[in-house]
């Protein structure tokens, strides 16, 4: 069985580690309408709160989800990939971060 892909199936797929994926945040959320983080794109990585970050994280799966696309962060434990679809209650240290945009 052959399996075909056309042109209009394929996505954009990024993969980023945890200092790449911050700066993906506030590239991304640093310029909107929400005062806070206006101030992100001055401040030092390490001067944002968890909670920042988690709302951040928030409104990019948010945003991805509304336009087809998709966020998971992945981390490996005991020699076995997890991936999750959802922040609980502190910042993940060393997930690796994959963004699925929309298709085209």
């Amino acid at each position: 069985m052959m399996v075909m892909e056309s042109e209009n199936e394929k996505q954009a797929v990024i993969t980023l580690n945890d200092e790449s994926f911050k700066h993906y945040l506030i590239e991304r959320y640093g310029t909107s309408e929400n005062f806070n983080w206006k101030k992100l794109k001055s401040a030092s990585q390490e001067l944002i709160s968890p909670e920042t970050w988690i709302q951040l994280y928030n409104r990019a799966k948010e945003d991805l989800a509304q336009k087809g696309g998709s966020l998971m962060g992945y981390e490996l434990v005991n020699n076995i990939l997890l991936s999750h679809d959802g922040i609980n209650s502190h910042w993940p240290m060393n997930w690796m971060w994959v963004i699925r945009f929309e298709r085209n």
